[in-house]
């Protein structure tokens, strides 16, 4: 399926990207307000500065959860924005008034290579596509691609030596993108894996300081065409094109009954969906399918090399349950450190990190008054890493999620709601967290029991963006273990 890039049309493609940052299915309110009062905060060039270089954003959530318990005003890009440090403020604006909130800025921003996908869309164009895709993520559906994600992980790791360096992140993510491409898009990605995660990767880093320009500042961008800048509009071009070669290839196929024969049958009226359409949502759910995933699974494999406490933790489990042989879905009702380490690789590193709305109507948080049109964020980074909910909050202790009968459950740390919500809210909850967490604990049970790999060099630093990834890769060394 390996395809030769075209020559790029840098002003067509600089045109295909401002359309989509402009487009929104509904208008954005705009906060104008003077006659409510403000709650303190930190100045918005603070704020914008350190989002600017993302080394220093993660550490300035932390202070900020630190220095306004509740909530905190600043201004960005001449908007007025609001940091929930709440938990009991972040479900009055998140859940109870889900509805009345649209995607904010810096999804806005993403639109420039994902489109106006599920993942960006709001409002009736939203809610249609998340019931178009729903069926494709139903649990009989996700049982079937269980064999398919376990037979992909075992055939990836033939690939693995012992002794052999690589970069773990890029690993994952090829993993990650053969199962995606396989299980929801009935494609053969295994040829483009590692160039399409490459080319996505450099997209979103090169995006990460743009995610908060206006449309009209991404036009003045997008439009100086520096060489760093061409190279961001081919990367984007390449993506386009091997998405847009599943969909073709789709249509010679027909209907084969995954997520792109959804959006390629669909034909109810107006919301029939144009070929830019199905290509948004096939971008939104390659990246979201796989991108997210891979990004816990690589930061799961430094924490354990890092713990090696918790890594035996975790192989006495695997060896007991699996003795080396393959696990089936029906083993990860068995494997509860399996997923006690996934969901406190999540709490330490969120793919999702951070979370962002716009208000369609006021809404009322103790005190004060959030107006229509105010940008709200909320961050599971901060939240999940607050010494004022978790003990040892920055130690990687995956047995906090075990209760006392030794099982797994979300409700052993004994949270205030509004603290943990890794994949979303409402009608806005991550349409994939099913798919995801089984995608992720079988990846973990088929790889750890036969692989400790080891760090080489420095422990990498997470770097905010689109996802938490770092700068530069994960530099680990394949170590193999035999199963006790």
């Amino acid at each position: 399926m390996k395809r030769a890039t075209s020559k790029v049309d840098y002003s067509a493609t600089v045109q295909t990207i401002l359309e989509r940052v402009s487009y929104n299915d509904i208008e954005a309110p705009t906060d104008r307000r003077r006659d409510i009062p403000r709650p303190p905060g930190p100045s918005g060039i603070a704020f914008v500065s350190h989002a600017m270089f993302g080394n220093r954003l993660l550490p300035f959530t932390i202070e900020i959860s630190k220095t306004y318990s509740q909530i905190a005003h600043f201004r960005l890009m001449r908007e007025h924005a609001y940091f929930l440090t709440d938990p009991a403020f972040i479900v009055e604006v998140f859940s109870n008034n889900g509805r009345n909130t649209m995607k904010g800025r810096a999804l806005q921003g993403a639109k420039s290579f994902l489109g106006n996908g599920l993942l960006t869309s709001n409002g009736d164009a939203h809610m249609h596509n998340r019931r178009l895709a729903q069926p494709a993520f139903h649990r009989d559906r996700i049982t079937g691609y269980a064999k398919d994600m376990v037979s992909i992980t075992a055939n990836h790791e033939k690939q693995w030596r012992d002794g052999m360096e690589l970069d773990m992140a890029a690993d994952m993510s090829a993993l990650t993108l053969v199962i995606v491409g396989q299980t929801l898009f009935n494609s053969d990605l295994e040829g483009e894996a590692r160039e399409f995660g490459t080319t996505l990767t450099e997209v979103t880093q090169s995006m990460n300081a743009r995610l908060l320009f206006s449309p009209k500042i991404m036009s003045i961008d997008m439009k100086i065409l520096t060489p760093r800048r061409k190279r961001l509009l081919e990367s984007l071009a390449r993506l386009d094109e091997i998405v847009q070669g599943m969909i073709d290839e789709h249509r010679k196929q027909g209907d084969v009954g995954d997520v792109l024969s959804m959006l390629l049958s669909t034909t109810d009226g107006e919301f029939s969906l144009t070929d830019a359409q199905i290509r948004d949502e096939a971008m939104t759910f390659v990246l979201a399918g796989h991108e997210t995933t891979a990004t816990s699974l690589s930061w799961m494999w430094v924490l354990l090399a890092n713990n090696p406490e918790q890594a035996a933790w975790l192989h006495e489990e695997l060896d007991a349950v699996l003795g080396g042989r393959a696990p089936n879905i029906d083993d990860l009702k068995n494997l509860p450190r399996t997923h006690a380490v996934l969901n406190e690789t999540i709490r330490l590193f969120p793919a999702g990190w951070i979370q962002g709305r716009r208000l369609l109507s006021d809404v009322e948080v103790g005190e004060w008054t959030l107006p229509r049109g105010a940008m709200v964020f909320a961050s599971p980074w901060m939240m999940q890493r607050s010494e004022r909910w978790w003990k040892d909050p920055e130690k990687f202790l995956p047995q906090r999620w075990i209760d006392s009968d030794g099982s797994f459950s979300e409700d052993a740390p004994e949270l205030p709601k509004g603290v943990w919500f890794p994949f979303g809210w409402g009608n806005r909850k991550c349409i994939g967290e099913a798919f995801a967490r089984t995608e992720a604990a079988l990846v973990i049970a088929t790889l750890t029991q036969h692989w400790a790999p080891e760090m080489v060099g420095e422990t990498p630093q997470p770097l905010p963006g689109v996802v938490l990834r770092t700068e530069n890769g994960i530099n680990m060394m394949l170590r193999k273990r035999l199963a006790r």
